[in-house]
Formats: C-alpha cells, sequence, structure tokens
C-alpha cells in the first residue's frame, strides 16, 4: 500500500516525519513521482492538478489536507466511487476561532480607527462599542463555524447563526433557509462567513446579501473567495453602506499587487492564513482513516459529493 501526496502548500518532508512516527514501514510518494500506480490506494490532496488522481486504479481514499473539499471536487476527471474525506482538526479549528476572534475585536473596538489617529500622533480615545451594537452572525454552523459561535457567545456577544440544516445551539439563535438568511442578516452588525464551498453558496455575498446587512456592518470572511462577489463588496463599502471588510481570502490567489483591496482604508487584507493545517496535529485523524478504509468502514468525516460538502 503506497500514499501519495499532491499539495501546491504543504511540506510532505513535515508529512512524512509524523505519518513515519504513527506508521513507521509507510511508502510515501510525493507527486509527480508516482512509482507503479497499481500500489497507491491513498491519495493526501490539496490543490491536486486535474487528473492527477484520474488514472490510480486501487485508489481507495482521497483524504484533504485541510477542511475544504472544494478543491478536489473541482476536478474534472475526479474518480467516482472513492470515499473523500476532509479533515477536521482541533488545532486548525483554533485558529479559524481565534482568527475570528481578531476581525470580530479589530471591527467591535475600532482598531483601525486608532491605528489612524496613531499614525497622526493623535491622542484619540474611542468610546468601547456596546454589545447591542456588534451583533454577530455566522453562516455555517458546522465544525469551523459552532467553534467560532460559541466562542464569541462566551464573550458575550449576541450570536446568530444560519444553516443550510435547521440547528439548535445553546445561546445561539440558529437560521436556516432563504427567509432565515434575510431575517438574520437584518440584524446582523458583523458578518462571519464560515461556509463549505459548493454550488449554493457560490457568490453568496453579493449585493442581494450584502445590502441586507444595517448601514454600517462589517463583513468577515475566512471560508472561501468564491463566496463574495468582490467588486459588489467594493461598492457597498465605497457608497457607506457597510464600514470595511476583514478578508483572508480571494478570487485569485495570491491577490494580485494592483487589487483595490490592498490600498482600501476600510478593508485588511491577510494571506489565507487563518487556518493551516499542522500535520503534527492532523496525521493521527489520517492514518485512522486510511485503516477504516483498510478494514471496509467509511472514513472519518467523509463528506456527501451530492452535497459537495
Amino acid at each position: 500500500m503506497a500514499i501519495l501526496f499532491i499539495s501546491d502548500s504543504d511540506s510532505p518532508a513535515e508529512w512524512l516525519k509524523e505519518l513515519q512516527e504513527l506508521s513507521p514501514n509507510i511508502d510515501f510518494r510525493v507527486w509527480p513521482n508516482l512509482g507503479n500506480t497499481d500500489d497507491i490506494e491513498t491519495a493526501l490532496v490539496w490543490k491536486a492538478p486535474p487528473g492527477a488522481l484520474a488514472n490510480l486504479p486501487n485508489l481507495s481514499l482521497i483524504q484533504s489536507l485541510g477542511a475544504g473539499i472544494d478543491h478536489i471536487f473541482s476536478d474534472p476527471q475526479l474518480p467516482t466511487g472513492v470515499p473523500i474525506a476532509r479533515l477536521v482538526d482541533k488545532e486548525l479549528t483554533r485558529q479559524m476561532v481565534e482568527y475570528s476572534v481578531l476581525a470580530v475585536l479589530n471591527r467591535h473596538r475600532r482598531a483601525e480607527t486608532l491605528r489612524e489617529a496613531a499614525s497622526e500622533h493623535r491622542w484619540h480615545v474611542v468610546p468601547s462599542t456596546p454589545l447591542e451594537q456588534s451583533r454577530i452572525g455566522v453562516l455555517g454552523l458546522g465544525e469551523i463555524g459552532l467553534s467560532i459561535a460559541q466562542t464569541l457567545a462566551s464573550l458575550g456577544f449576541i450570536v446568530q447563526g444560519w444553516s443550510r440544516s435547521p440547528k439548535t445551539i445553546t445561546k445561539i439563535k440558529c437560521y436556516q433557509g432563504l427567509g432565515g438568511l434575510e431575517t438574520m442578516l437584518s440584524a446582523t452588525d458583523i458578518l462571519i462567513c464560515a461556509l463549505p464551498l459548493t454550488r449554493a453558496t457560490n457568490a453568496i455575498l453579493s449585493t442581494n446579501t450584502l445590502s441586507l446587512l444595517p448601514r454600517n456592518s462589517y463583513v468577515v470572511n475566512l471560508a472561501r473567495g468564491e463566496h463574495l462577489v468582490e467588486e459588489d463588496l467594493l461598492t457597498l463599502i465605497n457608497k457607506g453602506h457597510l464600514a470595511g471588510a476583514f478578508l483572508d481570502v480571494f478570487e485569485k490567489e495570491p491577490l494580485p499587487q494592483n487589487h483595490p483591496f490592498w490600498d482600501h482604508p476600510n478593508i485588511t487584507v491577510t494571506p489565507h492564513l487563518a487556518g493551516l493545517t499542522i500535520a503534527a496535529s492532523a496525521a493521527d485523524q489520517v492514518v485512522e482513516n486510511i485503516r477504516l478504509v483498510g478494514t471496509g468502514k467509511p472514513p472519518l468525516h467523509q463528506v456527501d459529493p451530492r452535497q459537495g460538502y
């Protein structure tokens, strides 16, 4: 049995080290050095080239190296019938929660106003914002979105959440469906997108939805760049309807040097680092999934191709 590693950002050396500690005799191959393709039963992937998995006759598990799996489903030659698993890792989730708290407090405590005053050597006291004026709305209540919502609620924020299916969560008002989305947006001052990227959620943050937010609302996107229609966001900020945005993901990455987001005074740009996969934390889940599939059982966190997550 061999494992094929394909990633445009993760370190194969780190993954080999961690996997070998758990399974010393592992046969670990790094794309494009496949060797005998008949040996490959598991693919660890992040943004694999199209068709990279098409000619592996004994492939029995496709394991994403991150929480998202849209990069897998975008392959037009993706083999059918092979279980696909996403990574649900406590370290990655913790990072995403930290990033969300950072973004929320950046807006709630008006950090941009403070930085501007400091750059002008002005002693400018900004009063604390009442929690009632920083109502949080979280789009997506999966593992990551739920942890974000619960953490912000524990800090005293008024938190609401929206998901495809009905949820009941202590201290968080939950909505679902199109009507629920419109209701939540109308009562949200800081919107956090933690959705999976699917056909249904592509471009969900557009003029149609963002204009439903109250005036001076703030947008945080740490999910996927394709969730956001960038021109619509810019227009609503420049017109004064939205106060600004804190963005970690973009339609094109790296963000082009001439992109207007870079220099916009009301937009904070970070380079897709809200949640980075740490091999030392996630390797045991990969090994367990290989074991489960090898015994005829479904892997942990298997995704449904029909739903896209």
